[in-house]
């Protein structure tokens, strides 16, 4: 089952000095395959624990691997966690693995089966081979799924001799740059544990012993044999998750690693691991091993050397090292629950926000059958009103009755500026007016049916929506409802909401995934020209993580799909709408094509009979990909004439908007849309005082 989570959880800690590499890795969320337990995890917000498959691909022989997995996987369901074991099969990258696809992978065939860290997995994927992740791997994976606590045996370190190979893990590295606290039982004593300890110093991790000692564990021994000191202590999970939480608080952007000692009647005598260590690393360097192969042949190598008894010492540890982080994320969820609210709640608040455009419309419409280009004079008529698709989207939810609603824009100090803002009432009270700027204007020429013929825009206030205004009203951002951007806006600006869009969706206080989430936006794109359809795809990855709507005509989505690289029929026919939105629902959740006078296509992976969001707060994507075509309402019928083409767009899409607030299916939605978009054609106005009347008639 596919889904796209309203309130897609990630950690707390992703705040908007979080770099921009890790906010471009989370769009690999929408490559991940949820096994089923874990897909109900997410929905309701239970603790999740990752755990990494490199163990099972390339740590142990099969069957102790498959074994090994299952028992790890059990300790963790005994502590009230959900086991997600992370690896990757024929290209696939699965959060959470069955009993048959664990086998597959302790069965894997080494040549199609690589170890995989982050820098392996665009390989992987591409190549559909199978991938054991490694603490690398697991923690970029875990993070793009919104998981913040994951298990492991021992993290990769700096070699032995890494001053002449260079040889120093990407565990490490990554450690730095994803916030996902790594539970383990130290660093594996085949490296060098005093030089990756100082490492991570540099990467500035927090590296924490759980225990009763401050001794820091070395993998297969309680501790090190020079009795090297963990940089911290603490007594137990309790207190770690207090860590976790603090950290995602403070807005500190790397991982944390928490080091358990394995229990003392399964610990090895370091006097004994140095020796048979010694003793694998001459063999190795005989054999000239080295690189990612270099790990699991000196594991291989100590449990013939110990005649299994490391083996059994590992299996020992991972299994404490997944109850421990069960532990850990049992006692997240516990304070997670404490003043949650619901994604409902939220949404009965109605208050969206529209950020976009305000300018004040001319309209000369020629009253001739024909425009002529050849400088005659044509007679016509012409008239003023209130326009832009930022304001016009918000006056047309306010006049359906969504009374919280908000714009965010700019107008000159004059007389246009004020007609802009009485048109909003309380609406306009985030409408900035600003004394050296002049409101933008809009000139239309539309023939005698009233569809445009050209246009003529000044538009140069739309600059004075800046990065520094829109965070001028982040707390309010963060609070909607729904935030509606039209595609006006500079790049800088779109990335700033598309940033704010993004930590809104963020657990109010702590790394921990919550099912009722405080804060939750709905992310709407109107595309608006198809000279700026596509900008908001080229500030960043960030929209991948927000956005759910876009709502562009087929023209506007004719660009889009060129901007994903999909064939465009230049004919843009109803079949060549339809296969290009279908192709973008891989990207985007729910494209809304207007068609002008054959209607709107929605395109979903839903049935239409079902709301766009269930009760639980999910945008609903659990079919195959569908694309409707509702045909349009006559809106002459009462009239005889087409008054106006220029707000029919944005009625439609406040219409669905307003639809979505009430929870109506995609019917009801599509049919108080259409049905404003309908009283749009028949008014002067682009949003007719009128509006509501589309409430009355579904």
């Amino acid at each position: 089952m596919y889904r796209v989570r309203l309130s897609d959880f990630v950690t707390k800690s992703w705040r908007s000095n979080a770099p921009a590499v890790h906010r471009r890795s989370i769009a690999i969320r929408h490559s991940l395959v949820y096994g089923s337990d874990v897909a109900t995890a997410r929905k309701h917000g239970l603790p999740i624990v990752a755990l990494e498959s490199t163990i099972i691909t390339h740590g142990m022989p099969y069957p102790d691997n498959l074994n090994t997995a299952l028992k790890v996987e059990d300790a963790v369901r005994k502590q009230g966690a959900v086991p997600a074991t992370i690896g990757i099969i024929n290209g696939r990258i699965h959060v959470g693995l069955n009993r048959e696809q664990l086998e597959t992978l302790s069965k894997a065939d080494s040549a199609r089966t690589m170890k995989c860290s982050r820098r392996d997995i665009s390989f992987i994927v591409s190549q559909g081979l199978n991938g054991g992740t490694t603490v690398s791997g697991t923690m970029l994976i875990a993070h793009a799924a919104g998981i913040p606590i994951m298990a492991t045996g021992g993290i990769g370190g700096v070699h032995r001799g890494a001053e002449l190979t260079f040889d120093i893990s990407a565990d490490l590295i990554e450690l730095g740059r994803t916030p996902v606290a790594v539970v383990c039982s130290g660093v594996k004593s085949i490296l060098d544990i005093g030089k990756t300890l100082e490492y991570l110093e540099t990467q500035g991790v927090p590296v924490i012993k759980i225990g009763q000692t401050p001794e820091f564990p070395a993998f297969y021994c309680s501790e090190t044999s020079d009795k090297i000191k963990a940089p911290c202590r603490i007594s137990n999970a309790e207190e770690a998750a207090g860590i976790v939480k603090a950290q995602g608080k403070l807005g500190i952007n790397t991982g944390i690693l928490f080091a358990v000692s394995i229990p003392e009647r399964y610990a090895l005598q370091p006097s004994v691991m140095d020796d048979a260590i010694s003793e694998a690393l001459k063999t190795a360097d005989a054999m000239r091993i080295t690189g990612k192969q270099i790990t699991p042949f000196l594991l291989s190598e100590l449990n013939k050397i110990t005649r299994g008894q490391s083996l059994e010492t590992n299996i020992a540890l991972i299994e404490n090292n997944a109850k421990v982080a069960a532990e850990i994320a049992s006692n997240l969820y516990e304070r997670s629950q404490t003043g949650s609210t619901t994604v409902r709640s939220i949404i009965s608040k109605q208050k969206p926000i529209v950020i976009g455009a305000s300018v004040l419309d001319t309209v000369l419409q020629v009253k001739e059958p024909e425009i002529n280009n050849d400088g005659r004079t044509h007679t016509g008529r012409s008239r003023r009103s209130c326009g832009g698709v930022g304001r016009n989207v918000a006056d047309a939810l306010l006049k359906l009755g969504l009374k919280n609603t908000r714009l965010i824009s700019v107008v000159g100090n004059d007389e246009h500026g004020n007609d802009i803002l009485e048109s909003l009432g309380a609406g306009a009270e985030m409408v900035k007016c600003i004394s050296n700027v002049d409101t933008a204007r809009f000139t239309v020429i539309l023939n005698v049916n009233g569809e445009c013929h050209f246009c003529i825009s000044e538009m140069e206030s739309f600059s004075a929506i800046t990065p520094k205004l829109i965070k001028e009203y982040q707390s309010h951002l963060e609070k909607a409802s729904l935030i509606v951007l039209d595609a006006n806006l500079e790049l800088d600006t779109m990335r700033c909401v598309l940033d704010i869009a993004w930590q809104a969706n963020v657990p109010g206080d702590s790394w921990f995934p919550r099912a009722h989430v405080q804060l939750v936006n709905i992310f709407w794109y109107e595309p608006t020209d198809v000279q700026k359809a596509a900008r908001l795809f080229q500030v960043g990855a960030q929209w991948q993580d927000v956005l759910h709507f876009i709502s562009p005509n087929q023209n506007e989505l004719k660009v889009i799909g060129r901007q994903f690289n999909i064939p465009v029929d230049e004919s843009m026919d109803l079949a060549a709408v339809r296969n290009v939105a279908e192709q973008l629902i891989e990207y985007i959740p729910v494209i809304i094509t207007t068609l002008g006078a054959q209607g709107v296509l929605v395109t979903r992976r839903a049935s239409q009979n079902v709301p766009f969001y269930d009760e639980s707060g999910e945008l609903i994507a659990n079919s195959s990909v569908a694309s409707r075509l509702y045909p349009a309402v006559d809106g002459t019928a009462e009239t005889g004439e087409m008054l106006n083409v220029s707000g029919c767009g944005d009625c439609l899409t406040a219409g669905i908007i307003y639809g979505i607030h009430k929870d109506l299916d995609e019917v009801d939605c599509i049919s108080v849309a259409l049905r404003a978009a309908a009283l749009s054609l028949r008014s002067f106005d682009a949003v007719p005082r009128t509006l509501r009347d589309a409430l009355h008639q579904r």
